[in-house]
Formats: structure tokens, sequence, C-alpha cells
């Protein structure tokens, strides 16, 4: 049997990782998805509406990746992305402002945009078979260079690094800090 392609491998772990944020939002009563743990840290609706943003962009920075990567005979191996530096939420990361959320959608409309963002994401990978997406590669803010599969990974490692964000929310609100 073959192992899978890289694009297959990446389209589990974007599952994983958006079953992840879920659950996390799951955890939290309806009634403190909007509620600010602090002044200065985003309510559960900021960091989807956040994540909602930033998926769209990178959906685009993909799109352009994946056509502009070579075709290849041979599957491309996949170039790792290191999510333990993800997970470390000691390390704060301010969001420029064109990422920042507005604080005005619902936690619906944001959970709406997410999931029509990831459609259209694992829709777009389908064209990215066959292509070595190693081969490509542009700048992220504050990772530095990154491939066109790593850049795939991140919206994943992304959406993770907020699960523990909203899962810290979480305990925060409920008293479990």
């Amino acid at each position: 049997m073959n192992a899978p392609s890289s694009i297959a491998t990446l389209r589990t772990a974007l599952n994983a990782d958006r079953r992840m944020l879920r659950a996390s939002v799951e955890r939290v009563p309806e009634s403190l998805r909007t509620v600010k743990p602090a002044p200065d840290r985003w309510s559960v609706a900021e960091v989807l509406e956040h994540l909602s943003i930033v998926e769209r962009g990178a959906l685009m920075r993909v799109r352009a990746l994946i056509q502009e990567a070579p075709a290849v005979d041979e599957p491309a191996a996949l170039t790792a992305l290191d999510r333990d530096f993800l997970k470390n939420r000691t390390r704060r990361i301010t969001a420029p402002d064109r990422i920042q959320p507005t604080g005005t959608i619902s936690v619906e409309t944001a959970l709406e945009s997410l999931e029509s963002s990831r459609e259209e994401l694992l829709a777009v990978l389908s064209e990215a078979e066959g292509r070595d997406l190693s081969k490509v590669t542009q700048p992220h803010p504050a990772l530095g260079p990154l491939d066109g599969y790593q850049w795939i990974a991140i919206i994943g490692g992304h959406e993770m690094r907020h699960s523990l964000q909203i899962d810290e929310i979480a305990a925060g609100l409920m008293g479990h800090a």
C-alpha cells in the first residue's frame, strides 16, 4: 500500500486541527463566548473572527503558491513545520491591524466563515496534487520563509494555537485558571 500523499497528510492534519478548535469552542458556554477574560484579551468570538480573517488571507496565498509550483511525476516530500513552536502560548504574538478582530461579528458568523473558507481550501488542495510545493516559498510575518506545504500546515497550526488560547479563555472565565 502506498503512503498517503503530502496533500492527503495535510488534509488529515487540517481536519484534526478543526476538530480541536470546535471542541475548544464547545467547552465554553454560549453565554461566555463574547466575554473578554481581561480588557487586553480577546473573547472566543474575537479569536474566531481573527481565525476567519487569517484563513481567508492564507487561502489566497496557498492558491497562488499552488499555481506557481512546478508539476512533478513523483510526489514531493512534505516539509515539516515546528508545531511545538506554535503550541508555546508563553510567547505572545501581536496580530497586525489588518488581522485584528473587529468584535462586530457573532460566533455563528465567524464559524460559518471558517467552514466556508475551509471548504474552499480543501477544494484548492486538489489542485496541489502532482505539484511540488516545496519549490515555492513566501515569507510569513512571524515565521519567516515558508514553502507551500508549510503554508498549508500553518493554517492548521494557527488554529491549534488559538484552540489552546480558547481553552485558556474558558479556564479564566469559568474560574479554573
